[in-house]
């Protein structure tokens, strides 16, 4: 863990510019000077809009007005207005950072709407840690609300044996709120095979153990020794990983 923090500190030694949250334990501890942000203070009135059936969250930042940015999420809050603090102590100008921050779609594959249709949305996250994945859950959840979907249906690609092992209990707790789950093989990433009972950790879901998932003519389809045990047409799927599952869900596997 001292390691980890450690190429922090490097990493941060080494800009120009830091802007950091300073309600984390670890950032408030850095002796480097910074830019300082306490959320909880500094950033208010966030509120998950709809446009065009894309979600944005609206907030306001200090005493530099209100600002909108795609995405969902009381991080998705924090993470713009930490760029808009360095961006300014860079020397762009207010009106072009407000008005820039509206043309940010996000980046592939983080809350990435891959099919956005009346009755039927299709997301590609490449969440692949349990703190990762229960953060976009909940943006999800409100998602969901905002579009009054019925149900939300998670495909799971586990990445890597040892992370998927080492933190087997969180991955557990942070799919609550799914309709139905399903669980594709693990990707290995160059890792030998270990033998994981995912089947028995998740039974307190409803749960689908699969092969893998194809979208053909907007409808995900779930297969198993080569037979579709489940097709998804309506509501809001969401497919997380890092590994092939992003080509899979997109109807490029």
């Amino acid at each position: 863990e001292e390691r980890f923090y450690n190429a922090y500190r490097n990493f941060l030694s080494l800009a120009k510019v830091r802007v950091i949250n300073a309600e984390d334990e670890f950032l408030a501890s850095l002796e480097a000077e910074s830019i300082k942000l306490y959320p909880s203070k500094d950033i208010s009135n966030i509120d998950f809009v709809l446009v065009e059936g894309e979600p944005h969250t609206k907030f306001e930042l200090l005493n530099l007005g209100a600002f909108e940015v795609f995405g969902f999420g009381n991080h998705i809050a924090l993470d713009a207005a930490l760029a808009i603090l360095a961006a300014l102590e860079l020397g762009e100008d207010l009106e072009d950072v407000r008005r820039n921050l509206l043309n940010y779609k996000g980046i592939k594959k983080r809350f990435d709407i891959i099919q956005n249709r009346e009755d039927c949305v299709v997301i590609d996250d490449y969440g692949h840690h349990p703190t990762e994945i229960k953060v976009t859950m909940e943006s999800l959840e409100a998602y969901k609300s905002l579009r009054a979907f019925s149900k939300l249906n998670v495909i799971w690609q586990p990445h890597k044996y040892s992370r998927t092992m080492d933190n087997l209990q969180a991955f557990v707790e942070c799919f609550e709120g799914v309709d139905e789950l399903v669980i594709l093989p693990i990707w290995a990433a160059g890792e030998i095979e270990v033998d994981i009972d995912l089947k028995g950790a998740f039974s307190r879901y409803k749960l689908l153990m699969a092969d893998s998932v194809s979208k053909e003519d907007g409808i995900v389809k779930v297969l198993r020794d080569g037979k579709v045990i489940r097709e998804y047409s309506q509501g809001l799927i969401t497919a997380f990983g890092a590994g092939d599952i992003t080509y899979q869900i997109r109807g490029e596997g």
